[in-house]
């Protein structure tokens, strides 16, 4: 009989739970309740030694309510569960491509508690404020076919589908940034990875809001990040996506010319990046983008 761990994720701590071994569970209607491991597929057996490793449940089969939960509000993110013939080719994405950069005692403690299989991912994007041509604009909508993000001591991985097998390989290399960024954004967020100081809340201090959105770079900036909400955090982790998606002769032809790079902030905060990440924490970003996606 096959070992069945039923975990409460209470509403006022993501840490507690309980376990049975040896024993059939019948799974809660309540969405808190989640039967694992969810199957008796191949796949499923190496879901449950990557949880016995790291601690970190994978779920192809959860609510979006799940997914989305906060202490104080929803994630801006909607997903949809994965498509569960593509679940094994989801775990060894993850596995290959994010995994295996990580000592595995560093990896044990960045990854969250629960990683859930998407077959799609949907960033909510709301923008208010003046557009290119200086107009007042509102913009609500859902920007699909997000790689990965994270939530509340959860990752999200939105390519549990067939679209894993048909993307070019400029749009994998980028998925498996926003994979292992997702995961260093955890990181960050539980206190195990310090924002270098070249990474400041002062890059958009001073910005001219008639020009902003279509010139972000002109701050440094790889992509346009909310300057009333922005931190030094974001736009770490959003460094880190691009450098680990492109190689260094990828990342200096897009990002460090001259036409894109107007000021030279993003050269200077780029190597910032890769040689605080070595240096401290052993991670060697470059490496992670020669690497060929598996």
């Amino acid at each position: 009989m096959r070992t069945k761990i039923l975990i409460l994720l209470s509403l006022g701590a993501l840490l507690g739970f309980s376990s049975c071994s040896e024993e059939e569970i019948t799974p809660s209607a309540d969405n808190r309740l989640v039967e694992f491991p969810q199957g008796n597929n191949s796949y499923d057996a190496e879901i449950v030694q990557i949880y016995q490793k790291y601690g970190t449940q994978m779920l192809y089969r959860y609510s979006d309510a799940m997914f989305r939960w906060q202490i104080t509000d929803q994630l801006g993110y909607v997903s949809r569960p994965a498509d569960e013939q593509y679940v094994d080719a989801a775990v060894r994405f993850i596995k290959n491509n994010c995994f295996q950069f990580y000592r595995e005692d560093s990896l044990k403690a960045y990854l969250p508690y629960r990683i859930y299989l998407a077959r799609d991912l949907g960033r909510l994007f709301q923008y208010s404020g003046l557009d290119a041509a200086g107009n007042n604009v509102s913009i609500r909508d859902t920007i699909w076919h997000t790689a990965a993000t994270n939530g509340y001591a959860n990752l999200c991985f939105g390519l549990a589908c067939q679209r894993l097998t048909t993307l070019s390989d400029d749009s994998l290399r980028l998925a498996k940034g926003e994979l292992n960024a997702a995961l260093l954004t955890n990181a960050i967020s539980q206190g195990n990875i310090r924002v270098p100081t070249t990474f400041t809340k002062e890059e958009v201090s001073n910005v001219n809001w008639s020009n902003y959105v279509g010139s972000y770079n002109t701050y440094g900036l790889l992509e346009y990040l909310d300057a009333k909400t922005f931190t030094a955090a974001q736009d770490f982790v959003v460094f880190l996506k691009y450098l680990i998606a492109y190689p260094k002769e990828m990342f200096d032809e897009r990002y460090t010319i001259k036409t894109f790079d107007t000021s030279g902030r993003i050269a200077r905060k780029a190597k910032a990046a890769k040689d605080w990440m070595l240096s401290e924490y052993g991670i060697d970003l470059e490496a992670m983008a020669e690497a060929a996606i598996e």
